[in-house]
């Protein structure tokens, strides 16, 4: 299972794979959003994810919101992947929310 954050400037879009990201519930293929870097804009991507939401904020500018259903137990790993370029990766952050927890 994967779900696939790929910003594209050739067709100018960021887009959010989905074809992939379960093994037992049928969804959408792919959301997709226009966005544009402006020359010399680096992309930066703030993604959020809670169990079956995943959220995707590009540059401020372009947000992408869809629920996921991952089913296996082992659909816990994040990987940085650039393909025709360079990614440098200033900060990750990540938050462990108890289930417990109550506001």
């Amino acid at each position: 299972e994967q779900t696939v954050i790929l910003y594209s400037p050739l067709e100018k879009t960021l887009k959010v794979e989905l074809a992939n990201g379960s093994l037992t519930r049928r969804q959408l293929k792919e959301q997709v959003a226009p966005f544009e870097l402006k020359p010399g804009e680096p992309l930066r991507l703030r993604v959020f994810l809670d169990r079956s939401v995943v959220e995707v904020y590009a540059n401020g500018r372009q947000c992408i919101t869809q629920r996921i259903y991952p089913s296996r137990a082992d659909s816990l790993g994040v990987a940085l992947v650039a393909r025709g370029g360079s990614v440098k990766v200033p900060l990750v952050e990540a938050w462990d929310m108890s289930p417990g927890s109550s506001w």
